[in-house]
């Protein structure tokens, strides 16, 4: 309440009158000048800010950012309070600073260097106090205030709601600036509970080969009980009770592989820690894990198919187990094989495990992907031709992708693209075992073993009229189903295969919380993502060794995970709504207004019962959540 009446006083003495309308846009020449200061807060905070907008969708609200003079640089609203008579008060170029904007939640955080969360008649403005308001500040590493994230919205006490998530928001653009433009340091990741370690309570302290602490984020300065203008003015020697020199401490951090290990401080606390070493240390020795790994140390090179066998797919996973005994009892026959699954589950790296396996292994595997190659050519591209059978024809012609197979495997990689036209053709072929290049006379015999992939459902496709009932019949020998990513139990393992593909012969750590939020994304693009996610954080990892939750994509970071909603028994409407609002309310009582653990109990996201209580005009408890409601 102090700082709120403080608030009030300073907006006073700038001169602004409560029924003050206009907002104060600034001219679009000082709008870029301002972006260009804030780079770093854009950099790493955009999508940050549009991921929270996505979590809050439906709410009546804006999400965004604003430097230190207030100026909003970058915003996402709901469609209808953009449009609304609030929208234009959150546009880019507006200032929300307290003197032109009197007490509000950007223009009162940075004043306080704090989060803050102003309701409807806590604005000092009459034109913001239908609308509630929760920001936070976003430092960088020198602890230097690069500006806020904020969210403001018209549901009534929904400020309490969203401030601990733009809380937690502000916490990991803080860190993901940190650890991204401070890869090549040393990074000390610490916390005094070992299970805290890759999650946004865990303290980052950055040193310095020769051992100088040189920035920190807010939660080690917590721990490590500084200052902000402590930290320039310390060394490693004078934050642990450890009296080896830092080369010394770095050999320890190698020797434990990315281990966490306990330490002391100066006080005599101790804290875990796992240190991520940068280039500047030099390079960071490899251990041998391979007997450690659940897999035995699968080679990088299988995870492309080239040499993979159906033992190197056989990670635990049940659904993939019985895909693989169906297929092998099916090697050596003449019985196609139909693989069926969503894009990005790894059909063709199946394909060649069963290629591989079985006794075609020393012949060709030919892979074609039927939607990649346009109408006009997949013709040739399949069937061949002969010399001069159309302009630009090569000059002794082309054997085409099935009789470049004769002997080993054909991969007909999305068969469900294939033109209508041309599948006359394939059944023909299928059916003769003998293939005709275009115009030629001559038929040639083809001895291949038939693998078919798609994405479709050929049943439906068959029925409405885009794909050959013979054909499907023809190819359907044995239908398998990869299972998608997200429905798989050995994701544990697959997750360690591609870091141990990705990582260049070195050994790469996941932070707990890394590897949960790698569990439990919905991996929309199945294995294929989770290449190319985990590629790039080990790029932007550069020489790191600890990848913690700033790595990975903003999603990971802020969406969770839908899951399905348990199903209630037919009841009418209201009792449908009266059941609801007691389950919700007993959940939130259980878990001392932590929305977290009480979604978790529920059965629901946390988006989603952000949004239920504010529907229900609910506020939270002080759990890690958010702070208690409303100050009146």
């Amino acid at each position: 309440m102090a700082q709120l009446q403080a608030s009030w006083r300073r907006s006073a003495a700038a001169g602004l009158s409560e029924n003050a309308v206009p907002p104060t846009v600034v001219s679009r020449t000082a709008l870029e000048a301002a972006r260009d200061r804030s780079g770093n807060l854009l950099k790493y905070g955009h999508g940050s800010m549009e991921n929270t907008h996505e979590q809050l969708a439906g709410t009546h609200s804006v999400v965004l950012l604003a430097d230190t003079d207030g100026v909003v640089l970058s915003s996402k609203g709901d469609a209808d309070f953009m449009a609304g008579p609030h929208g234009r008060s959150f546009v880019p170029g507006v200032c929300l600073g307290e003197g032109v904007a009197g007490t509000n939640a950007v223009g009162t955080a940075i004043a306080n260097r704090g989060p803050v969360a102003i309701d409807t008649d806590e604005h000092y403005l009459q034109q913001f106090r239908s609308i509630c308001g929760s920001a936070a500040p976003v430092f960088d590493p020198a602890g230097l205030l690069l500006g806020v994230i904020a969210a403001y919205s018209t549901s009534p006490g929904s400020q309490a709601l969203t401030l601990g998530l733009i809380r937690t928001v502000a916490v990991l653009i803080e860190n993901r600036i940190l650890v991204r433009e401070m890869a090549n340091e040393i990074l000390v990741h610490l916390h005094p509970a070992a299970e805290y370690l890759g999650t946004i309570k865990q303290g980052i302290a950055v040193f310095t080969v020769d051992g100088k602490l040189i920035a920190t984020n807010t939660a080690a300065r917590d721990i490590l009980r500084l200052d902000v203008d402590d930290v320039p003015t310390k060394q490693f020697r004078d934050v642990f009770a450890s009296a080896f020199p830092m080369k010394d401490f770095l050999d320890e951090v190698r020797a434990a592989g990315g281990a966490p290990f306990t330490t002391s401080l100066k006080d005599g606390r101790e804290v875990v820690l796992i240190a991520s070493i940068g280039a500047s240390a030099g390079p960071v020795g490899r251990r041998s894990d391979a007997q450690d790994r659940p897999d035995g140390g699968i080679k990088s090179g299988k995870l492309k198919g080239t040499s993979i066998l159906f033992k190197d797919l056989d990670l635990g996973d049940p659904l993939i187990h019985r895909a693989i005994l169906k297929a092998s009892s099916i090697q050596g026959s003449d019985i196609p094989l139909l693989i069926e699954g969503e894009s990005g589950v790894g059909k063709e790296v199946f394909t060649a495990a069963f290629h591989n396996s079985g006794p075609r292994q020393r012949g060709p595997f030919v892979a074609v992907n039927c939607a990649a190659i346009p109408e006009a050519l997949i013709e040739s591209e399949l069937f061949g031709y002969e010399e001069g059978a159309f302009t630009g024809a090569k000059k002794k012609g082309y054997d085409g992708r099935i009789m470049q197979a004769n002997g080993g495997t054909l991969f007909l990689d999305e068969i469900g693209d294939m033109p209508l036209a041309l599948q006359a053709r394939m059944l023909r072929v299928l059916q003769e075992r003998q293939v005709t290049p275009l115009a030629s006379t001559r038929s040639v015999d083809v001895d291949v073993s038939l693998v078919c992939a798609t994405h479709r459902n050929l049943r439906d496709e068959v029925a409405a009229g885009r794909f050959r009932e013979d054909l499907y019949y023809r190819l359907n020998g044995l239908r398998i189903q990869l299972p998608a990513l997200r429905a798989r139990t050995d994701i544990d393992r697959l997750i360690d295969l591609v870091i141990d593909a990705e990582s260049g012969g070195r050994t790469i750590e996941l932070a707990p919380e890394v590897r949960e939020a790698l569990r439990t994304y919905a991996w929309p693009g199945n294995i294929r993502e989770l290449q190319m996610v985990l590629r790039t954080a080990i790029a932007i990892l550069g020489k790191g060794t600890l990848m913690t939750i700033e790595y990975l994509p903003d999603e990971f970071i802020v969406v969770e995970k839908e899951r399905p909603e348990a199903s209630l028994p037919d009841l009418p409407e209201g009792d449908l709504a009266r059941l609801e609002s007691g389950a919700i309310r007993r959940a939130m009582s259980t878990a001392e207004g932590n929305v977290s653990k009480a979604a978790r109990t529920l059965g629901i996201s946390r988006k989603t019962l952000y949004r239920k209580l504010a529907h229900m005009h609910l506020g939270t408890g002080a759990g890690e959540d958010g702070p208690p409601g409303p100050r009146k």
